[in-house]
């Protein structure tokens, strides 16, 4: 069925207010774990939330976000590519193109991964822009959640009707982009400083001011894309008051198959069960044990500022000369008294200690803190008395559930690669020659070396620092039965240098040795498992 223009604003107006409701309800919640993590836990609230001024925070939620990252992050992203069945395309030219143009994408895929663990979930974006090289026409940054607009209906990301992203360009771009028109310019206004204003804080920016030039002015852009019409749409409030549309095209990303593509990429590490298309905080499973915690020391700080030396004495006992002698604690001072002995002249006032209970709740907290930040203390620096058989058992759990986040970061990766390949073609002019260094020699970027039915995988699929050092393990293990099994000395060789990242010269052979003529001695026998493994051993 045909739309008309009325109808497709109709249904951007529709989409822009549902997606507002939702994230302005969980703005003073996203605000609570951004200040949490950034260790201003108490920047939101008032002077009468505490009993006193003495507030102390720790820094747990940094540290259990930080830990996750450090976790799943240590090399630069990278992908392996799948043969297209059919035989199109050129796998290594398409693999070296991808990986090169992923090494400058780990900054933004980082900053993705860390709002994905602070907040609900995230995205990363695609979009062209002017280059002279082939692998700088296409940038890529990273997104919050409450930019885009999803269809939360959804099953699956592949199922979403239609995929929003609301932004901000200033009027300079806006007119280079769509041609000059009468814009209403307005403030950028960020998601939490908005905030601030709606609860009628004193923030102000340079756009609360009149007549301000246009570098300092923006234009709200949403740009939808509607898969069901295939229809890319341009649409903003501030001309016209939205009552038309800035532009509206084909969608110009298809897959292999002919199916439209945004150039969005969704990066979520937790999901609700009854609805997959909003994610899950890490951030929220250890909130409320970060809150309790600050809480109970901040009580304690205050308390221990209130336990004190404090006495009570008969008054009439001492002139103001003599309580001067004895409060300045001069050593070898004479105070004279009337009394003849100093019983009940002055006393200790008693100090009642704080109760062991709340060192209890203590423990009782920190236990949950680490259960919710699905690492082992030792992955965060913590010291432990565990025992080496311990510290193995938690090693692999914590690398088994770091597995599981490291698997959702390499599906990202990989529609990442996906995306940037399909949206590189139809930027790809054959008549510029652009030449490519690949390990079969240099060769001209074509189109149709990269269009075919690709499969992409990211390289060390769920691989963390953890399950590296696992599997390394795991291998020394295995290497006197692997040799007793037959395995070839130079497999397992390469298989070390490989798991190990050692240099590859190490696979050359040891060179040969002159013949000489050596004297035979006597030696004692070597089991034939035990000389094969350390062959491979010595030769690595």
């Amino acid at each position: 069925m045909a739309r008309t223009e009325k109808d497709r604003i109709q249904f951007i107006r529709a989409a822009v207010q549902q997606h507002t409701d939702y994230w302005d309800e969980l703005r003073p919640q996203m605000r609570r774990y951004r200040n949490a993590y950034m260790t201003k836990f108490y920047e939101d609230m008032g002077s009468n939330d505490a009993d006193s001024t003495i507030r102390v925070e720790t820094a747990d939620a940094y540290a259990s976000i930080e830990s996750l990252m450090g976790s799943l992050f240590t090399k630069y992203p990278g992908i392996e590519v799948g043969e297209d069945i059919t035989g199109k395309g050129d796998s290594k030219f398409t693999k070296v193109v991808a990986n090169s143009w992923l090494k400058s994408t780990r900054e933004q895929i980082e900053s993705a991964a860390r709002m994905a663990l602070i907040y609900t979930h995230s995205f990363l974006k695609l979009a062209p822009r002017e280059s002279n090289t082939l692998l700088g026409k296409v940038a890529m940054r990273a997104v919050p959640p409450w930019q885009v607009i999803l269809d939360r209906d959804a099953a699956a990301w592949e199922d979403c009707r239609f995929i929003g992203h609301v932004y901000y360009i200033s009027v300079d771009e806006a007119n280079d982009k769509f041609g000059a028109k009468k814009w209403e310019g307005v403030a950028q206004r960020d998601y939490f400083t908005d905030y601030e204003r709606n609860t009628d804080r004193s923030y102000r920016s340079y756009g609360d001011s009149p007549d301000l030039p246009n570098e300092y002015l923006y234009i709200e852009i949403v740009e939808m894309y509607d898969f069901i019409n295939k229809e890319l749409l341009f649409w903003s409030s501030q001309w016209k008051s939205g009552a038309e549309l800035l532009s509206k095209d084909a969608i110009p990303v298809m897959t292999f198959d002919g199916r439209p593509m945004s150039n969005i990429v969704p990066f979520y590490f937790s999901r609700r069960p009854d609805r997959p298309m909003e994610g899950y905080s890490a951030m929220a499973r250890i909130y409320d044990q970060c809150f309790e915690k600050n809480v109970l020391r901040t009580w304690w700080a205050n308390a221990v500022r209130r336990d004190s030396r404090q006495f009570i004495y008969k008054e009439g006992a001492f002139d103001e000369e003599a309580l001067s002698k004895i409060t300045s604690g001069v050593d070898g001072a004479m105070i004279p008294t009337d009394n003849d002995t100093l019983s009940g002249l002055i006393d200790v006032v008693p100090v009642v200690p704080i109760s062991s209970n709340h060192a209890e709740y203590l423990n009782y907290i920190e236990s949950d803190l680490q259960k919710a930040s699905l690492t082992a203390g030792f992955t965060r620096g913590e010291a432990s008395r565990a025992t080496a058989t311990e510290v193995s058992a938690l090693m692999q759990y914590t690398a088994s559930e770091l597995g599981k986040m490291a698997r959702d970061r390499d599906g990202t990766i990989e529609k990442v690669a996906l995306l940037y390949i399909r949206m590189l073609i139809p930027l790809i002019d054959d008549g510029d020659s652009v030449v490519i260094a690949t390990p079969d020699g240099a060769k001209a970027a074509t189109v149709g070396k990269l269009d075919a039915d690709w499969e992409f995988y990211a390289t060390d699929s769920a691989g963390t620092p953890l399950t590296d050092m696992v599997r390394k393990q795991q291998l020394i293990q295995l290497l006197p039965l692997l040799t007793g099994m037959g395995v070839p000395a130079e497999e397992l060789k390469s298989e070390i240098v490989r798991l190990y990242d050692l240099p590859e010269t190490f696979l050359n052979p040891p060179p040969t040795a002159p013949n000489v003529a050596v004297p035979q001695t006597a030696t004692a026998p070597v089991a034939p498992t035990e000389a094969a493994v350390s062959d491979v051993i010595g030769g690595v």
